[in-house]
């Protein structure tokens, strides 16, 4: 599975979970519910779980603000949406509840973008003009890398796709490059010469051993 296609999934999972928390629980509360437990689940809902949500979905948008930016704005439609259809009155404090929603999601969002970028500063001891080899899939079919090895006779870094590869499918790019393409790779900035490291998927750990 590619990286795009991965983020791609990631976003419509985010995107269901807010359809079900922000839309579908005022359903449950506002039809499912007897009068007295109402009121409380509605206190529960208005105060509790949708402020949480707000910001734990606004945190996981600023990993990917680019793909994830909107989902912020979605979740605060769906819960007005939500609320006066279910609840059928038109209440100016559902519009206001909706607000804080958006400004809780967009500021965890913030805060997360600035942690992530604090954390993305170029990790390895090799200039980032340092010369690497990759591939074609990681480079132009933004495959995920799947292979780093540390070459014993000279040095050089490879960043691979895990295939299998012809000579036509060899890049060369900077070290920097491979790392914007790839935060997670800087865990392996002490990787020792004549080592390798392995993985799965895009989210699994690395598998170091010797060449």
């Amino acid at each position: 599975m590619s990286l795009m296609e991965q983020c791609y999934r990631k976003y419509i999972c985010w995107l269901c979970v807010t359809i079900v928390v922000m839309f579908v629980l005022p359903f449950a509360v506002a039809r499912l519910s007897s009068e007295c437990s109402g009121m409380a689940l509605c206190l529960m809902l208005f105060f509790i779980i949708n402020p949480i949500y707000s910001a734990i979905l606004g945190f996981n948008c600023g990993k990917n603000i680019r793909r994830m930016w909107n989902l912020p704005l979605v979740s605060s439609i769906a819960f007005l949406a939500g609320t006066w259809l279910f609840f059928d009155i038109k209440e100016i404090w559902f519009l206001i509840y909706a607000t804080v929603y958006l400004v809780i999601g967009l500021s965890a969002m913030g805060i997360s973008k600035y942690v992530d970028k604090s954390k993305k500063s170029f990790p390895f001891s090799d200039t980032p003009n340092t010369a690497v080899i990759t591939c074609t899939h990681i480079v132009d079919d933004k495959e995920p890398i799947l292979f780093v090895s540390h070459d014993e006779d000279d040095g050089m870094w490879q960043f691979l796709c895990g295939r299998e590869h012809s000579d036509d499918d060899a890049k060369i790019v900077s070290l920097k490059y491979v790392f914007e393409l790839d935060h997670t790779i800087g865990v392996l900035k002490n990787l020792p010469c004549g080592y390798c490291a392995e993985r799965e998927s895009l989210n699994d750990k690395w598998r170091i051993s010797q060449q």
